[in-house]
């Protein structure tokens, strides 16, 4: 709750410059709530056709959430950045969890 009013400001000024993609990275999150997964799916929302857009989460606090919720037919979750960025690099559509 405390960090995803940064998270939203930091990504939708990201959103508003000519970045093509954005990757929302929560490796360090050790606790999402439905705060933080209401703004995942905002920011893909506003990422919009013009942006690729995807998510690392790996493990029982982010992925685990995100899958029991059935977000991954939604957000392209990915279990490792590495895996994110190749996968927005490479045009892939795999919207499936991967965690």
């Amino acid at each position: 709750m405390t960090s995803a009013p940064l998270l939203e400001e930091q990504a939708l000024t990201l959103l508003d410059t000519d970045a093509t993609a954005l990757v929302v990275d929560l490796t360090a999150v050790d606790f999402l709530a439905s705060m933080g997964i209401a703004l995942l799916v905002e920011l893909s929302k506003r990422a919009g056709d013009d942006r690729r857009f995807a998510v690392v989460a790996h493990g029982s606090a982010t992925a685990r959430p995100l899958e029991l919720l059935g977000l991954g037919e939604v957000l392209a979750v990915h279990p490792r950045l590495a895996d994110a960025v190749g996968a927005l690099a490479g045009g892939a559509e795999d919207s499936s969890p991967q965690a």
